[in-house]
């Protein structure tokens, strides 16, 4: 998401918060985001910046190597076919539902994202989204002059004009999935730059562990504390706030909360205590801590953290002060 935003602020002039996104969400690179809200974003971005075609002005921003991304780069390989394998299996660390893979058919190969999650409007900008930074990891390898034979983008059409000045090919809509179409013979020319074939991939376990966090969609436990640890970003949550973010009623996600055999207190005071936890082994302190998970004060926090586990948070972060190497 953060390079929708950067580009928007360059081009635009305008941040996150003209969508009431608080800076707490943003501040944390590896927070969850619910796609759905993440749709809703793409679509009044068109509304705030009046300009429908916005995405196609975000180019420079959409980019692989722009996700900030501590101890992986994308694009570090030494050829193409090796940059496609790692973003079509890494990306699902990134977002959960998606697929990325390669189709061939002839001499043609397509390099495909297909989302089941994306509707109406926001599908042709999620679409667009994607192409771009699919088209901005041809271009690192093949140069900034290189076309595509062609390319799909699922939803309605969006300043058709200018979408093919942005792709420099022949553009289709309403497809069924995003397709960039390259003839396989791309794949063997010479690079523009050369990447080391060994770069050392390094990470501190904490990140390591965030990128094993990423719920898929059946696993129907996780996403829910998902959802409930993503709407504390805005305050602590009510039962209706989470019931809107799946946009089903509140009676029915309690019946789903009463099948996975949950409360929704004990949900929350659960999933809080362990993001709590996250939060000191990235050596914040109470006291930080505190607001980020959405309590008016450290007493409140410190009342409901003992609750569960039975000692105070500062009690818990002295343990585990105590258990670092020295």
């Amino acid at each position: 998401m953060k390079p929708i935003f950067d580009g928007v602020e360059q081009v635009y002039g305008f941040n996150h918060r003209a969508l009431s996104i608080p800076d707490t969400l943003m501040s944390e690179p590896m927070a969850l985001i619910p796609f759905t809200e993440f749709a809703a974003w793409l679509t009044r971005l068109s509304l705030l910046t009046q300009d429908p075609a916005y995405m196609a002005k975000l180019g420079q921003q959409l980019n692989f190597a722009r996700l900030d991304i501590d101890g992986i780069d994308l694009l570090s390989t030494p050829d193409l076919a090796m940059s496609i394998r790692r973003i079509n299996y890494g990306i699902v660390s990134l977002q959960s539902g998606a697929s990325y893979y390669v189709s061939l058919s002839g001499k043609i190969m397509k390099w495909c994202y297909k989302n089941p999650y994306a509707f109406n409007q926001e599908k042709s900008y999620d679409s667009l989204r994607v192409a771009m930074m699919l088209l901005n990891a041809l271009r690192h390898f093949l140069g900034e002059s290189y076309r595509p034979i062609r390319v799909h983008i699922s939803g309605s059409t969006i300043a058709q004009q200018e979408i093919e000045q942005l792709f420099n090919c022949p553009v289709s809509w309403n497809a069924a999935q995003t397709e960039i179409w390259l003839d396989i013979d791309d794949m063997l020319q010479p690079l523009i730059e050369p990447q080391l074939a060994n770069s050392p991939v390094t990470m501190k376990r904490s990140l390591f562990e965030k990128y094993l966090n990423m719920p898929q969609p059946h696993d129907t436990p996780k996403v829910l504390f998902e959802m409930v640890n993503y709407a504390r970003f805005y305050g602590l949550p009510k039962v209706e706030d989470i019931a809107k973010l799946f946009n089903i009623s509140k009676q029915q996600l309690q019946r789903r909360l009463q099948q996975q055999g949950f409360t929704f207190s004990a949900l929350c005071s659960y999933i809080y205590s362990n993001q709590a936890i996250k939060y000191m082994l990235d050596g914040k302190s109470v006291a930080e801590i505190s607001p980020l998970l959405g309590y008016a004060n450290q007493q409140s926090f410190s009342r409901a953290f003992k609750r569960l586990r039975k000692c105070t948070p500062q009690q818990y972060l002295d343990k585990l002060n105590q258990n670092k190497p020295k």
